[in-house]
């Protein structure tokens, strides 16, 4: 996930139009809030408080993606968080890319939308001799996802305040448990400097080259553990051979849709099935998932935010060691038996609207059966 910050926040191909000056903005916020409880395990914190720093750039519509995004500001946000209990939740810290959308012709009151997908660390995950009571980090490296909304009430033109309400996820993707996960609920508020006066980019027709249907081959591996989301802790960890098939074609400019056929190899589960004699016969085959999937990349030049959900054709093993091991039942058992979700980054090689020939591209990924994480990949793709 670091490497989306890489790419988009320091890549040259996302510098600014020449004509306007470069915009260099600084925010910083503080926040406090609460931690959501989604178990009876969380250990007992007072209110957690982070501090923020997030430069960005204000795009201008060099790259078409700029003005087909509304000319969003592109940044990379450091967060520092006391989690309200030092000796068991501890400190976090992350880093993040992310996307500011305002309209910059848009009032104060008018809310700016901001995402980010990115890491963090903690000093304080979950140790079964030292720390047994944090259930909800499982590892000291995580995935971070945020979503907030603000308003920034003018001060002059260059400064504004920022006032806010922020969520952030953490989940380490179920590559060592416990990873129930933590989820942020927060108040902030803030300081945003531009280097200069903003300067409205001219709203200029897009060019969109007539795009074909292509066809894409990616393979890679993924690693989990095969266990609950509470334990048992220390299992092994296995790989997971992960393997698409699907056609694309891109839409207008940041648009790529896909639609495909996903075949996953599980070594624990065909470790399961020896040890314990779940199948006496085509225990490679019934280790094997198969899924149809329709997916979306949003296309920011060489680098895609990807999101992708489908459902499970064949998935034998997970529906016997769900019904035996799983306490859930209704709908929310058999949405995690049917649908597969997937959440990723992809950087090609040329950038695709304007690369016809063969392409290449890898990923990072994290999969889910429905909302439950299952494991994190990383592949390599061709695009024919």
């Amino acid at each position: 996930m670091i490497l989306l910050g890489f790419f988009i926040f320091f890549s040259p191909g996302l510098a600014q139009q020449a004509a306007l000056p470069n915009v260099f903005v600084w925010e910083s916020t503080i926040h406090a809030g609460y931690i959501v409880r989604n178990s009876g395990d969380l250990p007992k914190n007072r209110m957690p408080f982070f501090i923020s720093l997030n430069p960005s750039v204000q795009t201008s519509g060099k790259n078409d993606w700029n003005q087909a995004l509304g000319f969003p500001r592109v940044g990379c946000r450091i967060t520092l968080g006391d989690l309200g209990n030092k000796r068991e939740l501890g400190y976090m810290l992350g880093l993040t890319p992310n996307m500011t959308f305002k309209s910059l012709a848009a009032r104060w009151y008018v809310p700016a939308v901001n995402l980010g997908l990115g890491i963090a660390w903690f000093n304080k995950p979950f140790n079964m001799k030292s720390n047994p009571g944090n259930f909800y980090i499982g590892s000291q490296i995580t995935a971070l996802a945020e979503a907030s909304v603000q308003v920034e009430p003018k001060i002059n033109n260059r400064t504004f305040s920022i006032i806010g309400i922020r969520v952030i996820h953490n989940s380490n993707g179920h590559y060592q448990v416990p990873n129930l996960g933590m989820n942020t609920l927060s108040l902030y508020m803030g300081i945003l400097f531009n280097s200069k006066m903003l300067v409205k980019p001219e709203i200029r027709d897009l060019n969109v080259p007539k795009s074909k249907i292509h066809l894409n081959l990616r393979s890679g591996i993924g690693i989990h553990e095969l266990a609950r989301t509470f334990g048992p802790t220390g299992t092994p960890k296995y790989a997971i051979y992960v393997n698409d098939i699907y056609l694309s074609k891109l839409y207008g400019k940041v648009s790529n849709i896909h639609f495909g056929l996903e075949v996953n190899y599980y070594k624990s589960y065909y470790d399961f099935t020896v040890n314990h004699n779940l199948f006496t016969e085509d225990r490679k085959l019934k280790s094997t998932v198969f899924t149809a999937f329709l997916a979306h990349e949003l296309m920011l030049k060489r680098v895609s935010l990807l999101t992708q959900g489908g459902i499970n054709l064949y998935n034998k093993f997970y529906n016997a060691y769900i019904n035996q091991y799983k306490s859930e039942q209704g709908m929310s058992l058999a949405l995690k038996k049917m649908i597969s979700t997937r959440l990723g980054i992809q950087y090609y090689l040329f950038d695709p609207q304007y690369c016809s020939r063969t392409n290449v591209f890898v990923g990072a990924y994290i999969k889910a059966h429905f909302g439950q994480a299952d494991f994190v990949c990383f592949q390599v793709g061709l695009v024919l």
